[in-house]
């Protein structure tokens, strides 16, 4: 099996170079990433071509231009432009720690695709680990503990109690607190391409992770929880939700449809586009 962890980013190059800095450290290597950035300038560019210096081709940039929140499309030129058979999603600002691709690797089973829970960092700390540039990934969850001192929550989500694992089907699926899908989303590329990806149509926060889940589930998968070793670290952020909801309208549509495939996903896009870098803009 080979994964490709694909890191959405926009304008917070501070905290993409920690989340690249905690994918260097990983336990298990056999990966590539693929930055799928949603318009950023050129500090998010350099931090891009300074990590290249330590993955080489195992790092690839994709860019389109910023014209609103297009997480939905930005997923999709990363995910065309990866080169696994399986599909990591995780989001920019959500610092995956050490034995984290070891763990998706390990509950990546056929009929099912992966999500996880993250523990949320408050600012004090948001802001010490984006300023140190802190090995958090190496960090166990004793030195969690001890260094953090209740600028964590909830703990629980560290700990293995959740037992929902494919190789347990008869257990209920797992449905991430909040419906929030899209911080950490693990898909086979051909369950991925038989829905035709994200939909492009969804452009502002919110919804677009519910609707590919949704959609997934129609497939015939089941969701299971990656694992607590597959927990996140959350950097604080000032909350990007649209009080309008306009995503939550197009969802309904999908939810009173009985769609699999997306409307507006990767079969409508140009191929030429996937692998479009800041260097081709």
């Amino acid at each position: 099996m080979t994964l490709s962890v694909i890191v959405t980013t926009y304008e917070w190059p501070e905290a993409l170079d920690v989340v690249l800095r905690s994918l260097s450290m990983q336990s298990d290597q056999d990966f590539e990433i693929v930055v799928a950035d949603d318009g950023s300038g050129t500090l998010t560019e350099a931090t891009v071509n300074r990590w290249k210096l330590e993955f080489g081709e195992r790092l690839v940039h994709v860019w389109q231009a910023d014209d609103g929140y297009r997480l939905a499309r930005v997923r999709n030129l990363g995910a065309a432009a990866a080169r696994g058979n399986h599909l990591v999603f995780i989001d920019g600002d959500c610092i995956p720690r050490r034995h984290f691709v070891a763990a998706i690797r390990r509950a990546q089973l056929p009929g099912w695709f992966l999500a996880g829970k993250r523990v949320q960092l408050g600012p004090i700390l948001s802001r010490r680990f984006v300023a140190r540039r802190s090995n958090v990934a190496r960090w166990s969850i004793g030195d969690l503990l001890l260094r953090m001192r209740g600028g964590l929550r909830p703990l629980v989500h560290l700990t293995p109690r959740d037992r929902r694992r494919p190789w347990r089907p008869e257990l209920p699926d797992f449905v991430p607190e909040g419906n929030a899908y899209g911080f950490l989303m693990s898909v086979s590329r051909s369950d991925f391409e038989c829905v035709d990806g994200f939909d492009n149509r969804f452009v502002g926060w919110g919804e677009q992770d519910v609707d590919l889940a949704l959609r997934l589930k129609r497939l015939g998968l089941r969701c299971s929880y990656a694992g607590p070793r597959a927990t996140m670290l959350h950097l604080w952020h000032a909350e990007h939700a649209d009080p309008v909801r306009r995503t939550w309208w197009q969802l309904q549509e999908t939810v009173e449809s009985d769609r699999v495939e997306a409307l507006e996903g990767l079969t409508t896009m140009d191929d030429a586009l996937s692998r479009r870098t800041p260097d081709n803009r």
